[in-house]
Formats: C-alpha cells, structure tokens, sequence
C-alpha cells in the first residue's frame, strides 16, 4: 500500500517539478515581464497535466488529496492570482472526468483557497521563506479540512491509505516551497549581479573614455595657448597647429573605438576578394611600416581569388588595426609576412611579426575590454576586431612567446 501511495505521489509531483523546471529555462530566454513568466508557468502546467490525464494510471484520492491542492498552492504561493485561476480550471475539469461524481468536495476547497489567495495577492511576493510555508501549510490544510468535511464518502472509505496521503503531500509541498523559494531567489541574485556588472563596466567605461579624451585635450589646450603668443615664429605657428590637430585626431580615434565596440557593424554583406582587401590595406599602412623600419610583404598560395562574404571598410579596418599592432610590437622595426591560403573549411589569413611577443597570461587576456599591453591604448580595439570578424563567420586565434613574435591567424568559414 505504501508503496503505491509514494509511486503515485511521485508520478504527480515530477510532472509539477518538471513545469518548474521547463519554466526557469524557458522565461529567462524569450520572456522579460514578470506578469508574462508567471503566466507561463501556468500554462506549462496545464500543458502537462494534459499528459498526466492520458498516461498515467489516476488514483482518485491521490489526484484530489494530493496533486490538486499541491499544484493549486504552489502557483498561488510563486506565481500568483492569474496563474492560479488558470490552474485550478483545469484541475476541476479533470476531477469532473476523473472523479466522476466526486468532483464537487475538490471543487468547492479549492476554490475557497483560491479566492482567500485573492485578497493578499500582493503581499504573497513579499514573504521570506518561513512566512511562505507558513501560508503554503495553511491554504493545504484549509483544502484538506473542507475536502474531508465535504465529500461524506470519504468518511467510510478512511483509512491509513488517506491519512499517508495526506502526511505525504505536506512533505511534497515542504520540499517544493522550499526548492522553488530558492530557486528563485539564486535568479534574484543573478539578475542583480549582472546589473552591478552592467553598472561597474559603465563606470569604468566613463572613467576610461574622460581619462583618454583629456589627454589630448589637455596637449590641444597646451598648444593653443603657445599659438595666442605675440611674434612667434611662423615656423612654430605650423607646428603647433600640425601638433593641435594631431591631439584632435587622436581623440577622434578614441571615440571611433568606442563607437565601434557600441556597435561594430550594420550588417551589410557584399563578396569580398581578401587578395584585393589585402592589397588596399597593404598600400594604407606601408607609410607606417616605413616610418618604423618595418618591411612588410604578402605571399598568396594560390593565384586563384579567395573570395568571403562581408563588408570592405569594416574588414580593412580589422587588418589595419592588426597590422598597426604588429607594428607597434617592433619598436626597433623588423618583419611582417602578411599570408593567404585556402583551407578545407574556408579561408585563412595569417599575419606574422617579429616583434616581442607575448606571455601566456598576456595572450589569455586579449580580447578582453580595456585590456591593452600599449601605453596609448584604449583595450578595445581588438575587441572591435573579434567582433567584426565574428559578425563575418569568421573565428581569430594568437599564438605568440616572448622575443619570438607573434602570429595572427583568421579563418573565414564559407557557408
């Protein structure tokens, strides 16, 4: 007997664990309102009641002593009025086929608790854990009391049969409270610790842009000031005027960059020669790898074009940037070997220095925002990069040692 009652009671209780846990997997996905998620949770459950109704063996008493009201007092605990109207409509249209002419007791308690919930819907949120099993623990043995003073067959039929079923579905709402309540507040916490994130990360971003923009204020300041002079050379006019704008563009760059990683694309698609965005980027940079002493040469292994789907100005601004990097990593000038091959899956390119390399702990943190191993930058022009090339179906890998250079490989996936 015994194991009967716990066989059934279990069949029952997985089917209300399983709407919980379809529910925290699904709302956080595709449903931000509050009011919408609890409305879910409700609707799952009816959704598995359906199942419950067509493959499973229904103990009458375990359906309306045990899997009702649990049900019933669980939604209106977490999920509230809505939800648990929704629920116990469709519990009472099963007791009307199940119980046959049984149905009325069930009918009548449970729409009691109902309408109890009714009146402190709002403030149900707003209990801590004990408070909640408290109230949970009474709306059940409000329902059980009525379903007993109620329904008179239950009187001759008593037995220790009923009496476990009732012990057992106060166990199964002690456990489910208690399961839910926490599972609901580690949400709670997740949620607000990725809104102290969001908040952190926008104040290190607002410190980190005034901090960067000042710097060449600061020089145009110093500049202007030098122009406002009385006899100064003609000479020393132009170069602070060359020097004023120089620091007017170096400020321009830093908010491109941080535009960029707001938003690095639109999204437009066009076919792109990587042969042809090499080349074009190739004579953008070359009077940069000079002034450094760097010498910068492309080997092709195929003659054939190698042609990609993406955007032409967002593409060389990629190249560009890492090919400026691996300038800046020769302070003394060296070598690049800008590469192209075809590959099974796509199309590589390769950009090798000769500069100073990385460690792995250095390699480990690129990418990330407002990590940057050069005195002057902002740590978010790779990020821009890694995601435009992720927006192009393409996958960026380093590989670099201290003093020995490093390598830049981006693979574009053709679909």
């Amino acid at each position: 007997m015994l194991h009967s009652i716990v066989s059934h009671e279990l069949h029952g209780l997985f089917y209300l664990m399983s709407a919980t846990l379809i529910h925290q997997v699904l709302a956080p996905l595709f449903i931000y309102k509050e009011q919408q998620r609890n409305l879910l949770f409700g609707i799952l459950l009816t959704i598995l009641l359906f199942f419950y109704w067509n493959f499973e063996d229904i103990d009458p008493f375990i359906y309306s002593l045990h899997f009702l009201p649990l049900s019933l007092t669980t939604v209106i605990i977490f999920a509230g009025f809505v939800p648990a109207a929704m629920t116990w409509i469709s519990f009472n249209i099963g007791c009307m086929l199940i119980l046959n002419y049984y149905w009325e007791p069930a009918l009548l308690s449970s729409a009691f608790i109902l309408l109890g919930s009714y009146y402190i819907r709002h403030k149900v949120n707003q209990l801590n854990l004990k408070l909640k099993l408290t109230y949970a623990m009474g709306l059940l043995a409000v329902y059980e009391v009525l379903y007993a003073m109620l329904a008179t067959y239950i009187r001759s039929y008593f037995s220790l049969y009923v009496l476990y079923t009732i012990s057992f579905t106060f166990i199964s709402l002690l456990f489910i409270i208690f399961l839910v309540f926490h599972v609901k507040k580690h949400e709670f916490h997740r949620q607000r610790i990725i809104a102290i994130e969001k908040d952190r990360m926008i104040g290190q971003l607002a410190a980190t842009i005034s901090h960067e923009i000042r710097n060449p204020l600061t020089s145009i300041r110093g500049f202007l000031q030098l122009l406002d002079q009385k006899e100064l050379p003609l000479h020393d006019q132009k170069r602070y005027i060359e020097l004023a704008l120089s620091g007017v563009d170096q400020a321009n760059t830093i908010i491109n960059d941080y535009l960029n990683y707001a938003k690095p694309s639109n999204g437009l698609q066009e076919q792109l020669d990587i042969k042809e965005e090499l080349e074009a980027t190739l004579r953008f940079i070359t009077p940069l790898a000079t002034d450094h002493q760097v010498v910068i040469h492309i080997v092709h292994e195929t003659d054939d074009p190698l042609f990609i789907l993406g955007e032409s100005k967002k593409l060389r601004q990629c190249l560009i940037n890492l090919v400026k990097n691996a300038i800046e990593s020769m302070p003394d000038g060296g070598h690049i070997s800008l590469s192209t091959c075809k590959q099974p899956s796509g199309v590589q390119i390769s950009i090798t220095d000769t500069g100073v390399g990385m460690s792995k702990s250095q390699l480990d943190s690129l990418g990330m925002p407002f990590y940057t191993t050069k005195e002057q930058g902002t740590g978010l022009g790779l990020v821009v990069v890694m995601s435009i090339i992720k927006m192009m179906n393409g996958k960026i890998s380093f590989s670099s040692a201290i003093n020995q250079g490093t390598q830049c490989s981006i693979l574009f996936q053709q679909k």
